[in-house]
């Protein structure tokens, strides 16, 4: 038996850090290989990184909540076999990535095992690895001192959500309060993908000419055919709708799937359609991207559109379903009756459409 140092890999996109979101071994634990190690959160996504070896934990190398660079230490295990070898020692990035990093949400993660040395734990354990709750979840339970493994999830499978750990929690205690805050003010560390939107939010607006088109249209055909939609026993949202006028219009006009190259001067007109859908989330404002848009039909639109919306909104998304977007869509009327606003543009994009309420 021989003990293996496993780095943090490369998780693509250039990423060259992640923050540790949480562990889901401990020292001493027996795993498996491909068995889930730890959450961890880069600015695109948060993903479960698999064991490449099978074996015992010795060490843990960071703790939740610390910034992890790619190719630094991140776990030892006293491995009994070696299916893969050892990664070199990395200045800051890895030549290649570990088989099956996968996003977090339920069926998601790797299905090899854990087997944990009996112990006497606290109720502010970590959670096992087959408790249904995203990262964020898990990290809100450890602070407010909750076993998830009492809670009865109420999201989709039995999920855990965040109101599923305050309501477990109930209300927060006043003196807290006080003790976190007193003098008026309290500090939010921002860090992974919020740290990512905020840089580039901050990165559009500073670089991005911004001028906002408002128009106002006749949705009374749209309505009409979604209602013939649902006789056909086919429920559809107005998104898709959206999405197919929105490709036929970049279709007629190219220029508003572009971007800038400020090095070259010059401007970069996109091929494919990949629409960026602008998704509100527990951990911020998530763009997953629907590829080759001006390739698919309607009910295509509307299968794939889904899929990265409840991905996204569940976790279970990865750093290739971030990236790579032409053009964005934002929905603002789903949220309400809201009808128009100026959203931001998302860098290099040159342009960002809203819909407002019907």
């Amino acid at each position: 038996m021989a003990e293996r140092t496993f780095r943090l890999p490369d998780l693509g996109e250039g990423l060259t850090e992640a923050q540790l979101v949480a562990w889901r071994v401990r020292e001493g634990d027996q795993v498996d290989v491909n068995a889930p190690l730890a959450d961890v959160e880069t600015a695109k996504a948060v993903v479960v990184i698999p064991s490449p070896y099978a074996g015992t934990v010795q060490k843990l190398h960071a703790k939740p909540g610390e910034t992890v660079a790619v190719g630094a230490a991140l776990i030892t295990i006293a491995a009994e076999s070696t299916p893969h070898p050892d990664p070199p020692p990395q200045r800051g990035r890895e030549t290649e990535a570990p088989a099956n990093l996968v996003g977090y949400g339920p069926g998601s993660g790797p299905q090899s095992t854990i087997r944990r040395r009996a112990r006497v734990t606290s109720v502010a354990s970590e959670p096992a690895g087959d408790v249904r709750a995203a990262p964020f979840v898990r990290q809100l339970a450890r602070e407010r001192g909750i076993d998830l493994s009492t809670v009865t999830g109420t999201g989709p499978g039995g999920r855990i959500t965040r109101a599923d750990v305050e309501a477990a929690a109930g209300p927060a205690t006043p003196t807290k309060v006080a003790a976190a805050s007193t003098d008026g003010e309290k500090r939010i560390s921002v860090v992974g993908i919020r740290k990512a939107i905020a840089r580039q939010m901050v990165r559009s607006v500073s670089t991005i000419p911004q001028f906002t088109e408002f128009a106002i249209f006749d949705a009374t055909r749209l309505m009409a055919a979604r209602e013939l939609q649902k006789t056909a026993g086919r429920s559809m949202t107005p998104l898709p709708y959206f999405i197919e006028a929105m490709v036929k219009a970049v279709r007629a006009y190219p220029m508003l799937n572009s971007s800038w190259d400020d090095s070259r001067d010059e401007i970069i007109v996109k091929q494919p359609i990949n629409v960026g859908i602008a998704v509100n989330t527990a951990q911020g404002l998530l763009v997953p991207v629907l590829r080759n848009a001006h390739t698919l039909d309607l009910d295509a639109i509307s299968r794939e559109s889904a899929r990265l919306i409840e991905g996204a909104r569940a976790g279970s998304l990865g750093p290739g379903d971030m990236s790579g977007g032409s053009i964005t869509i934002t929905n603002v009327g789903a949220s309400g009756p809201v009808e128009t606003g100026t959203p931001i543009i998302s860098p290099p994009e040159c342009c960002v459409v809203a819909f407002g309420a019907i």
